[in-house]
């Protein structure tokens, strides 16, 4: 997809520089192109997997029988950014027959600069978040995460492209002014709700939000060159860390990301029969 946004940020001594952003979904963050080798096996340490596609009932069988038994999917608005995206109702039922458990992430062009410089965004996604956690009985107490899809290392490669600096200070400074108001408008809007928030995306963001208490939890994204990686990755402060994703072939016909877990709780929960 083609996302294109005019940012104006402020350069020393007061100059303002206007980037026309032409990002295409994936484009800049680089690890998540690398060809993969990952393959769904047993005795891995993997305890989640995440995919961005309906997942069929023969397909769960298969994973839980690695000892998975968790899957990861996505709340989005109806207009999805991709055919299948969000979970259902459907899904559920399989997931709760089979005893297992579901976490979930709200993303809508959450890899766009776009989303986080719009006021409002954040309170808008997060009505539209509790709207899909109530209508699927989701539980209080669990978690809905919220993505930071490499935005910071799109915001430092745009940077290096006018000369300006592009270090973590920079990339520190762009979180405290794009993202971090998404995150209070999220926080606001779910405040009452019995839900915990959590956030995916770098090591910078995750430390950022936490740090600001503006998130419960951190599913750390797998891409290593994205700011603030191998620090916050050796804090374990994360409770789930992406590794790269498998291709069809290595995972019974269906692309997902493996998750390694550093706590028994990242705000999952066990759907009701439907």
């Amino acid at each position: 997809m083609h996302n294109c946004e005019a940012l104006s940020i402020r350069g020393r001594g007061g100059a303002k520089v206007m980037l026309l952003l032409a990002v295409i979904a994936g484009a800049l963050s680089g690890d998540h192109a690398l060809a993969s080798t990952v393959i769904c096996e047993k005795g891995k340490g993997y305890v989640a997997i995440d995919a961005s596609e309906q997942l069929s009932e023969d397909f769960l069988r298969q994973i839980k029988a690695l000892q998975i038994d968790n899957v990861i999917r996505y709340y989005d608005w109806s207009n999805e950014t991709l055919p299948g995206k969000t979970l259902t109702t459907r899904e559920l039922r399989l997931i709760a027959r089979l005893d297992m458990n579901v976490a979930v992430v709200f993303q809508h062009h959450n890899d766009c600069l776009c989303t986080f410089t719009t006021k409002g965004r954040g309170t808008k996604d997060a009505r539209r978040a509790l709207e899909l956690a109530r209508a699927f009985s989701q539980p209080a107490g669990s978690a809905i995460y919220f993505g930071v899809d490499g935005v910071d290392a799109q915001f430092l490669s745009l940077l290096r492209g006018t000369g300006m600096p592009s270090g973590e200070t920079e990339a520190r400074k762009f979180v405290q002014r794009f993202v971090r108001p998404y995150f209070e408008e999220v926080s606001q809007t779910m405040k009452a709700s019995g839900y915990k928030i959590g956030v995916y995306g770098s090591g910078l963001v995750c430390s950022q939000l936490l740090d600001g208490k503006l998130a419960d939890y951190c599913w750390l994204a797998n891409a290593t060159s994205w700011p603030g990686y191998a620090d916050f990755e050796a804090t374990k402060r994360w409770v789930l860390k992406q590794h790269l994703p498998t291709r069809k072939a290595n995972c019974f016909g269906v692309e997902v990301d493996l998750n390694s877990g550093n706590a028994v709780d990242f705000g999952q929960w066990r759907p009701k029969a439907f």
